[in-house]
């Protein structure tokens, strides 16, 4: 099976959140039964502890498996409050472009930008790339305004194609230049 489509499919035995508490603060959940910016730690949820609730949580809750708990090939470094990404299923029709088939993969950076410098990230993106998989970078915002997200594959595709590490490395720092810009021309405009 491709890794990629593991995404659907069950945990990894042994993945268990523990104390990570990452998509209960960095993701927006905007259902009827649970309202929560991005960027704030849900009501429902202890710190470094977990969901208070976790037998009768959300289905927007019991629905979700971060790409660290459902893709094997990933090590226990990848586990989001380790390595600062939450990878995110993206599904067929949120944004991705009508040439790509399938769905995708957003990296969610958690909060500092130094994380686009660590190499397995650098490289499992520009696999993915490389495979036709629609990648997005999610950059986060102050509270209350919007993440913004960057497509990746267009953005990245000549730098993925050489093969250089230097220059995929800059072309994933400038993708998230992008996302901050848009972020503070939507607070400028909000302000």
């Amino acid at each position: 099976m491709d890794e990629h489509e593991s995404l659907t499919s069950a945990v990894v035995p042994g993945r268990e959140c523990g104390g990570c508490t990452i998509c209960c603060r960095a993701l927006k959940i905007n259902v009827p039964e649970l309202k929560k910016l991005a960027g704030v730690l849900c009501q429902h949820c202890s710190e470094n502890v977990g969901c208070l609730i976790y037998d009768t949580r959300p289905s927007v809750c019991r629905g979700f498996d971060c790409g660290w708990k459902v893709l094997r090939t990933l090590g226990d470094e990848w586990r989001p409050d380790r390595c600062g990404i939450c990878i995110v299923p993206v599904g067929k029709g949120k944004g991705i472009p009508p040439e790509f088939p399938q769905a995708g993969l957003k990296f969610d950076v958690v909060d500092s930008p130094r994380v686009l410098n660590w190499y397995p990230l650098i490289q499992f993106i520009a696999q993915s790339i490389e495979r036709g998989i629609p990648v997005f970078l999610g950059v986060p915002a102050p509270v209350g305004y919007e993440r913004k997200v960057v497509f990746l594959n267009h953005r990245m595709g000549d730098a993925v194609a050489s093969r250089d590490r230097m220059r995929i490395t800059e072309a994933l720092k400038s993708a998230y230049e992008v996302g901050l810009a848009d972020i503070l021309n939507d607070k400028a405009t909000f302000d």
